[in-house]
């Protein structure tokens, strides 16, 4: 990951979803398939070969964007002025006589921003999710395969009980549909402490974790 303000992924109100970058990855994946976003260089400083786990989702429903914004279920993840956390909302795209049109957002305004976002009008949603923002853990010890660089389609750990022991690990360690801590690009951490949006009022803050 190069960047991480809370847009995409959205880690807000107990649901992950990918809904804007990474249209590859959007157009294939599949419910079940689990993906995973880690530290960079440019995102924190972190090294080729000592990234961090920034979030990981195991896709639980794929939609399209119309759907996506017309769903009162995800109302929330709209973008409103008012709060840090509205401001980053991701459902930003609807139909209009057969047309997408861009709704309220404070992000992805310019035409290569929007022409790759619709590369693929599907949105991963996730309800089964750890996103831990700026306390990204280290997790060398799994042996997760991680891309040397950006990639459009990322890469796969082919070894399923490496990703099994991942995932065993932070379910029994981490409290998870929660982000742990902000994202890196966070202006107001205080507001976010007290927002019921993350755990770091509860103690769970882990930033600048060391490698285990």
């Amino acid at each position: 990951m190069t960047n991480d303000v809370g847009f995409a992924p959205n880690p807000f109100h107990r649901v992950l979803t990918l809904a804007t970058c990474k249209p590859q990855i959007r157009a294939t994946k599949k419910v079940g398939d689990l993906i995973a976003g880690f530290s960079s260089k440019s995102l924190n400083g972190d090294d080729v070969g000592r990234e961090r786990l920034v979030y990981i989702m195991k896709v639980t429903a794929i939609t399209d964007y119309d759907s996506y914004f017309r769903d009162k279920r995800f109302k929330l993840k709209k973008a409103s002025r008012g709060t840090e956390i509205s401001t980053r909302g991701d459902n930003i795209y609807y139909t209009e006589n057969g047309t997408y049109k861009q709704a309220l957002t404070f992000f992805h305004k310019n035409d290569e921003e929007i022409e790759h976002d619709l590369g693929s009008d599907k949105v991963l949603i996730s309800n089964e999710f750890f996103y831990f923002g700026q306390a990204a853990i280290p997790v060398d010890r799994f042996g997760i395969t991680i891309p040397k660089g950006q990639s459009a389609y990322g890469v796969k750990t082919k070894d399923p009980t490496k990703v099994e022991a991942l995932w065993d690990y932070l379910r029994k360690t981490f409290k998870k549909n929660i982000p742990i801590g902000p994202p890196h690009f966070w202006r107001n951490k205080e507001q976010f402490k007290t927002s019921g949006q993350g755990c770091c009022q509860q103690g769970f803050c882990v930033s600048g974790a060391r490698r285990i």
